[in-house]
Parts: structure tokens; sequence; C-alpha cells
């Protein structure tokens, strides 16, 4: 239920936070496990029924709490940053963007299963999520290449994200829905998906669940 490490941290606070309380600092014992609850919440790691039918390509991240959602839906070509690792010349992909708020699960899944031919770190300022962040904050690029084309997933860091974590390497082989990393408190997650190729299937102002919810299918497989 929760990242690995988690509870050793956990444990390591709830016993400083208990000195204050002996020396008659009962506010700062609060505060201090208030944190800790936060912390706690925020590196859940809770169990995901995914669906494994053909073709289909989920979620890979969560937007569902409080002002969380997919809020950007957009075609991009290979001029759009990181692209040309995913995009060739004159082919256009479909992005999906999920902002997370700081209270969704940030651990970040694989859309589909496949190889990862491709990563690139790319370090970068710590701006709220919105505006020009695709450009200027801090994003790790993720390509997975399926048996319907290459999948892109592009990590980005926010106001409150000071850390990307990447779980996987290149020339891992991936199943859908396995787990590829997190963003340590933000922020937004981008999915590309090959626009001649696959059926988009949500909207924007949906809240997906990592793993779970379908957001595009092959068009190919359609009945």
């Amino acid at each position: 239920m929760f990242v690995k490490g988690t509870f050793k941290k956990v444990s390591i606070l709830f016993t400083l936070a208990l000195f204050p309380i002996f020396l008659g600092y009962s506010l700062i014992t609060f505060l201090l496990f208030s944190f800790i609850t936060f912390l706690m919440q925020f590196f859940r790691d809770p169990h995901r029924k995914v669906p494994f039918d053909k073709g289909i390509v989920v979620a890979p991240a969560d937007g569902r709490i409080l002002k969380g959602k997919i809020d950007q839906i957009e075609i991009v070509n290979s001029d759009y940053p990181l692209m040309e690792h995913l995009l060739q010349k004159n082919q256009k992909g479909i992005l999906i963007s999920t902002f997370m708020s700081p209270f969704d699960v940030h651990v970040n899944r694989a859309p589909v299963s496949g190889k990862v031919i491709k990563t690139k770190y790319c370090p970068g300022k710590f701006k709220f999520a919105f505006g020009e962040i695709k450009t200027e904050n801090e994003k790790n690029l993720i390509v997975i290449d399926s048996t319907y084309g290459k999948i892109g997933i592009i990590q980005i860091a926010g106001f409150l994200a000071r850390r990307i974590v990447q779980y996987v390497a290149l020339g891992d082989e991936v199943e859908i829905g396995s787990r590829l990393g997190m963003i340590c408190f933000g922020s937004r997650v981008d999915l590309i998906v090959p626009r001649e190729s696959f059926e988009l299937l949500v909207n924007v102002g949906e809240k997906p669940k990592a793993g779970e919810t379908i957001l595009a299918r092959f068009k190919d497989l359609k009945s």
C-alpha cells in the first residue's frame, strides 16, 4: 500500500515527533504528526486492477483528488518538446496531460506493455504545473516500444515537486500497469500516442486512475 521504504522513514520521524511532547511542547508534536500523516498519504501505492485487453492504453497517472484531472488534450508533432525522440518527421501524436494534486497517488504506471527504448532526463525549473512548464520545468521522458507503436510518458515536476524518480532502465521489458516511477510532491504527467493508429477514449475534465482507466485504443482492434 506504500512506496518501498516509507515505513522506515515514518518510524524515524514518529520517534523524533515524540520528544517535544515530553518537553511540554504538545503543539509541535501535533504539527509533526500532521506532517507525518501527509507524508504517508503522499507515498501510498495502492493495488490497481489492471485491464489486459488487447490494444489498450491505460492512464500513467492519477488525477482524482481536488483539481487533479486530465486538463489538456492536443495534437503534437516532432517539433514539440522531446517529441523528436518519439515521433517521426510529419508524424502527429495525441498528447493527454494529467495534472496531479498534492493529494493524488504519485506513483506512475506503464500505459502499455513493451520495451523501454529511450529515457531522457531534462533538468529545469520548478514552477507551478501550468503555463510554460513543458519547456522550462524539470522533466523525464520514457519511451516504450509496444506492439502498436511507440508510446511516450513525460513526468514533469511542479512547484512542490523536487525530485523525479524513475524505476525502469533502458532495455527493460515492462508490463501494462506496472510501476514506472513517481514524482515526489508533484505534479503532471503527459502521455503521447500516435494519432493515426489510436482512438481517444477520454475527454478534458475526466479523472483517470493510473493503471486502470483506459485512455485510448488501437484502431485496428475496434469491433
